[in-house]
């Protein structure tokens, strides 16, 4: 269900000024459009247009954004600087991140759904292959953004979104078991040989009952592999590389240290209660659970941590998967002149992007709010991690892909198939899926 919140101020702008202001911009689950459990509501501004001797007064349509609810304070609160400079009125509704991508593709062609969108940028190759955004002009500020973020958010050399956030995993540490983060995976491993046997060394998801493919990508990448074939233009999703020497080579690696025990069959819960616990050293996972971490009443062990990047490996990256999240304009936008104003004047500021930071720290799209945070070491590292990341691949073909990766995976962190098997099975299991087999 969504929550709304609305805004407007009693300054009004006539029509024919706002248009030259803004430039020429261009034209589920089971949800519904119900009544929002929150709303606040007021009149619309109206413009007053004369033609001749004849005087009509015509309500300027609102600006209606979606977002989750961490995004919507920060939102909101450039609502009444936006309607005293255009004379439209803001409206905010909380709809939850699970299911917006399907409200939106529910609702948005029959015109009831938001003009303005926050979502990830995974989305985008389904969103725009069938015609549900529009492409944004950026106004030559492409500098203002992390250059990996603007890419994602690319379909058909088309700039389809106005990125805010860049996440990606890497591994918390126990300082009170390890005393510095090891630089590679050699100095990882030999750090556990002094650990008590009673401490786990690495966990992360992805095996006992969980199946993970997003956790496990690092080792995919750790010698150069990736899922499809990448080229300045983007994904090739014809082009499947799971099967791959290098593929193999990164689960190899993780074969090995699942045999040598470094490396536990854990799910999610499992592998951070041992690391809250003060029962494993090291940790991979992402900035979310920065607050959990230091939320004494979620965590009660309240461990000493700390945080580093992913250990390299004979001199390679563990490259993880880098998730953006930004702003999509609706093809459906009642105006997208509007809209666009909205997104570079108001959104794409030092001040909204820092804001939005703030209310979900995981990571930022922005370049002068990611310089301001390097003096934060946790911000730092997740950032870091992110610039060494791929972005996840935004091809539609990618849906094929979750499940047999991680379900493959799974198989070989409980031991019941090797590395060759599983990324050869993942590799005919994905092509397959792909072709409608």
């Amino acid at each position: 269900m969504k929550r709304r919140y609305t805004i407007w101020a009693a300054v009004v702008i006539a029509f024919a000024l706002l248009a030259a202001a803004c430039g020429g911009g261009d034209e589920a689950s089971d949800t519904t459009t119900s009544a929002p459990a929150e709303t606040t509501t007021t009149e619309a501004p109206a413009t007053t247009t004369t033609v001749g001797e004849t005087t009509t007064t015509e309500a300027l349509p609102p600006l209606v954004v979606w977002a989750d609810a961490n995004q919507s304070e920060a939102i909101m609160a450039v609502g009444a600087a936006f309607t005293e400079a255009t004379g439209v009125e803001l409206i905010v509704e909380i709809v939850d991140r699970g299911t917006l991508k399907d409200d939106v593709i529910l609702n948005a062609p029959a015109g009831e759904g938001p003009d303005i969108f926050a979502g990830a940028h995974d989305w985008i190759g389904e969103l725009a292959s069938n015609g549900v955004i529009a492409p944004v002009d950026l106004g030559g500020r492409e500098g203002e953004f992390l250059p990996t973020a603007l890419t994602a958010m690319k379909w058909d050399s088309e700039q389809f979104g106005v990125p805010f956030v860049t996440e990606a995993i890497a591994m918390y540490y126990n300082p009170d078991l390890v005393a510095e983060p090891p630089a590679t995976m050699a100095e990882l491993t030999a750090a556990c040989d002094e650990l008590d046997d009673a401490v786990s060394c690495l966990v992360l998801p992805g095996g006992n009952d969980g199946g993970d493919a997003y956790h496990n990508q690092p080792f995919i990448t750790a010698f150069g592999g990736h899922i499809f074939g990448l080229s300045d233009d983007g994904f090739d999703g014809s082009e499947v590389l799971l099967g791959s020497d290098e593929t193999i080579l990164g689960a190899e690696l993780l074969e090995t240290l699942v045999t040598d025990g470094y490396v536990p069959s854990t799910n999610y819960g499992d592998a951070k209660n041992l690391f809250v616990n003060g029962e494993a050293a090291f940790w991979i996972t992402g900035p979310w659970e920065i607050g959990s971490l230091n939320n004494p009443e979620e965590n009660l062990a309240a461990p000493n941590w700390a945080v580093a990047k992913m250990p390299t490996v004979d001199g390679n990256k563990m490259r993880p998967h880098v998730g953006i999240q930004g702003f999509y304009l609706s093809a459906f936008a009642t105006n997208a002149a509007i809209a666009q104003e909205f997104l570079l004047n108001f959104i794409a500021t030092d001040e909204t992007m820092l804001a939005l930071f703030e209310a979900d720290p995981r990571g930022t799209a922005y370049v002068s709010v990611f310089d301001s945070i390097q003096a934060d070491p946790v911000a730092a590292v997740f950032a870091a991690s992110a610039a060494d990341g791929t972005y996840m691949p935004n091809i539609p073909e990618m849906g094929s892909v979750w499940g047999p990766v991680g379900d493959n995976f799974l198989l070989l962190r409980n031991g019941e198939i090797g590395a060759a098997e599983a990324m050869t099975t993942a590799q005919e299991q994905v092509v397959s899926a792909i072709e409608g087999g």
